[in-house]
């Protein structure tokens, strides 16, 4: 064999034995890879007249998964998206869970992916009005 057949062959099996090392993970790092691509939750509650929290704190590019309790005694509904959009109950950026009855609880995912700023808030009737709102801080 020829020092170039030998060089190749090495070169070839180097090759090899690095894509193979590469390709697989562990079930432990697989499993660490789909908790963090879920998205994380956070629980808000609407009442008469306000969301607890009023304030919610994520990171650009972060999915958040919203659960909401309506305890307030009549239909409420959030919209998350950007703060003008929500503030006039129109836009492209709003995403909405509609209809929650009184007592019931919905979610809805959304994903910061601008500059904001954002924010969140119940239109239904005077809801929005009476401080049914919160603010999304981007970090």
């Amino acid at each position: 064999m020829s020092r170039l057949q030998q060089v190749a062959l090495l070169a070839s099996a180097a090759l090899l034995l690095a894509a193979c090392s590469s390709s697989s993970s562990s079930p432990s790092q697989a499993a660490s890879q789909a908790a963090s691509a879920a998205p994380r939750v956070v629980q808000l509650e609407i009442g008469d007249g306000k969301i607890t929290p009023a304030s919610v704190t994520v990171t650009k590019g972060e999915t958040v998964k919203f659960e909401i309790k309506n305890a307030n005694t009549v239909e409420v509904e959030l919209i998350v998206g950007l703060k003008a959009d929500v503030d006039s109950d129109s836009g492209d950026s709003l995403v909405e869970a509609e209809h929650i009855a009184p007592g019931a609880s919905s979610s809805l995912v959304f994903t910061f992916d601008g500059d904001g700023p954002y924010a969140y808030g119940d239109q239904i009737d005077d809801h929005y009005a009476k401080g049914a709102k919160g603010d999304i801080v981007l970090q």
